[in-house]
C-alpha cells in the first residue's frame, strides 16, 4: 500500500457519506411520521396522534445525532488523507468553511437577518461543492500515479455529471429573473427535474467512485 493515509482517509469519507444517506433517509421518514400525526388530529386516537409525532421527533433526533457523527467522520478523513494528497487538505479546510458559514448563516436566520443567511447558505454550498470537487480531483491523481486508467476515467465523467447538476442549478436561479412569462414554469421545471436527477446520479457515482477508490489504494 503505497498511500496508506489516502485510503484510510478516503475510507472514512466514504463511511460519513454513507451515514449521510442514512440521516436523509431518517429525516425524511421523522418528518412524514410528524406531519401525519399533526394532521392526523381529530381523525386518530389521542395516543395514535402522539406516537406517531413522538416516533417522527425521536427520529429527527437520531438523525440529527447521525448527521453529527458523520461530520466528524468526514473532517478526520479529509485531514488524514491530505497527508499523502494535497488536494485532501483543500477539501479538509474547505469543509472547515462550509461548516463556519452553516452555523454563521443559521445564527443570522435565527436573528432576523435572513439575507445574510441565506448568502451564507449558497456559500455553504459552493464549498461543499469544493470538497467533492477536490475529494474527486485527488482520487484521479492517485489513479494517476497508480497507472490506473479505469478509475482516472470514472472521475471525470463523475466530474461531468456534477457539473450537469450545477449548472441546472444555477439556471433555476437566473432564469426565473430573466422570464417573466408562463412559459417559464414549464422551461424552470423541466430544468429542475434534469438538475435533480443528475444530482441522484452524481451520488450515487459518489459513492461508488469512493468505494472503488479505497479498493484501488489497498493494492
Amino acid at each position: 500500500m503505497r498511500y496508506p493515509n489516502a485510503q484510510a482517509g478516503i475510507k472514512k469519507v466514504f463511511v460519513a457519506e454513507i451515514l449521510t444517506l442514512v440521516m436523509a433517509l431518517l429525516v425524511l421518514v421523522g418528518a412524514v411520521m410528524a406531519l401525519v400525526g399533526v394532521e392526523g388530529e381529530g381523525t386518530l386516537s389521542d395516543d395514535a396522534v402522539a406516537g406517531t409525532i413522538l416516533g417522527g421527533g425521536a427520529l429527527l433526533l437520531v438523525s440529527a445525532v447521525i448527521g453529527i457523527i458523520s461530520m466528524i467522520i468526514n473532517l478526520i478523513g479529509l485531514h488524514r488523507g491530505g497527508k499523502d494528497e494535497p488536494g485532501m487538505r483543500y477539501a479538509f479546510i474547505m469543509a472547515i468553511l462550509a461548516l463556519a458559514s452553516s452555523v454563521a448563516g443559521g445564527a443570522l436566520t435565527a436573528n432576523g437577518s435572513a439575507s445574510i443567511g441565506n448568502m451564507l447558505s449558497d456559500l455553504t454550498g459552493l464549498f461543499n461543492f469544493l470538497v467533492v470537487a477536490f475529494v474527486i480531483s485527488s482520487v484521479i491523481r492517485l489513479a494517476e500515479l497508480l497507472g490506473d486508467q479505469r478509475m482516472i476515467g470514472k472521475g471525470h465523467r463523475l466530474s461531468a455529471v456534477i457539473l450537469l447538476s450545477l449548472l441546472g442549478s444555477l439556471i433555476l436561479n437566473i432564469l426565473p429573473a430573466l422570464f417573466h412569462m408562463d412559459m417559464s414554469d414549464n422551461i424552470t421545471g423541466i430544468i429542475g427535474l434534469v438538475s435533480a436527477l443528475a444530482a441522484v446520479l452524481a451520488y450515487i457515482l459518489y459513492l461508488g467512485f469512493l468505494r472503488n477508490a479505497v479498493k484501488m489504494l489497498k493494492k
